[in-house]
């Protein structure tokens, strides 16, 4: 149960946002209406997500992300409404993603175990036992309905495992790499054509780049995508100190000076971070896909509805995840 740490964590970083009345999904709207049923927040396919489940996520996703190296952000000192409407927004999309997962599995034959089953079982019996009584009111989840979330948690993992399996993870030196430049923009074609006569006479180039640039920067340190494809095409085919003519781009013309075609640290740190989008990328591209094709129904009125009671103190519960990963 180990890869439920990643999971959690990449589920969390996929930049999809999700409102009351819909999702916004890869530059598309999915709109929720009607009610999908008196004690179900949301329907994606034939799988309903129920009250206690989306109370359960909620309060360890309040405790889990309502504190910052031990600063406490639900107090006075902090806007808790916003606080609040961004921990609701986070909890929905994390259910959704869960559930969706779970169709997949369903479409393809991913199924627990009995082993894994029982991990469940033992997860749902630690985590029921840790509530307090008035998490457990809040919730009102019991410890039959906690092995249910558990079951459905642990399946959206073994998902994110074997898609995370289908992704290559060899990466080219060349395609990680990392390098150190000068850089001039300017946006006037007059001004870069002065500039490209000045560096043709022989003007330092770092003098003209602190000088002239429209940039509040004129040396960075980047890797491929941080520009455009066409300043790539050409910064990434300069030499140690070579200096590019000009190109257009972002309304204007852009200048560069190679400090350090390689950097050897900062490439190899590239690779993982070059993985580790492959796999966000595939983990989006199935969520989109399923949910283009399943009807989907969000019970407004109910999920509007949820929230803290005024005197919150005793609801300190954050280990949900937590539990059924450490199994």
């Amino acid at each position: 149960m180990k890869l439920l740490k990643r999971f959690c964590a990449i589920v969390f970083t996929i930049c999809i946002c999700v409102t009351f009345s819909g999702c916004e999904i890869a530059g598309r709207t999915v709109y929720f209406g009607g009610s999908s049923g008196f004690n179900t927040v949301f329907k994606i396919g034939d799988m309903k997500c129920s009250k206690k489940e989306a109370l359960v996520y909620l309060l360890n996703e309040k405790n889990i992300y309502g504190s910052v190296n031990g600063v406490n952000l639900w107090s006075d000192d902090y806007d808790t409404d916003t606080m609040a409407s961004s921990i609701k927004d986070l909890t929905l999309e994390h259910l959704t993603r869960v559930y969706v997962l779970n169709l997949y599995a369903m479409e393809n034959g991913i199924e627990l175990t009995d082993e894994d089953k029982k991990v469940c079982e033992e997860a749902a019996k630690t985590y029921y036992k840790s509530m307090n009584s008035k998490e457990r009111s809040f919730t009102g989840a019991r410890k039959k309905d906690l092995e249910k979330m558990y079951y459905k948690y642990a399946l959206a993992s073994k998902v994110y495992e074997s898609l995370m399996n289908s992704v290559d993870d060899e990466v080219s030196e060349d395609e990680a790499r990392v390098m150190e430049a000068f850089v001039l923009f300017v946006s006037d074609e007059a001004k870069a054509n002065e500039i490209q006569g000045m560096i043709d006479y022989g003007y330092t180039f770092e003098r003209l780049a602190s000088s002239y640039t429209e940039l509040d920067y004129y040396q960075k340190t980047f890797a491929r995508g941080e520009y455009s494809s066409d300043i790539d095409e050409v910064v990434f085919n300069l030499d140690t100190d070579e200096v590019s003519g000009a190109i257009s781009a972002d309304n204007g013309y852009y200048f560069f000076q190679c400090l350090d075609k390689y950097n050897e640290e900062l490439s190899e740190a590239n690779k993982e971070v070059i993985i580790e989008n492959r796999r966000k990328q595939v983990l989006s591209d199935i969520v989109s896909e399923l949910e283009d094709r399943y009807f989907s129904d969000m019970n407004t009125k109910l999920w509007d509805e949820l929230d803290f009671p005024e005197d919150a103190s005793e609801l300190t519960s954050a280990s949900f995840f937590e539990t059924l990963n450490n199994k």
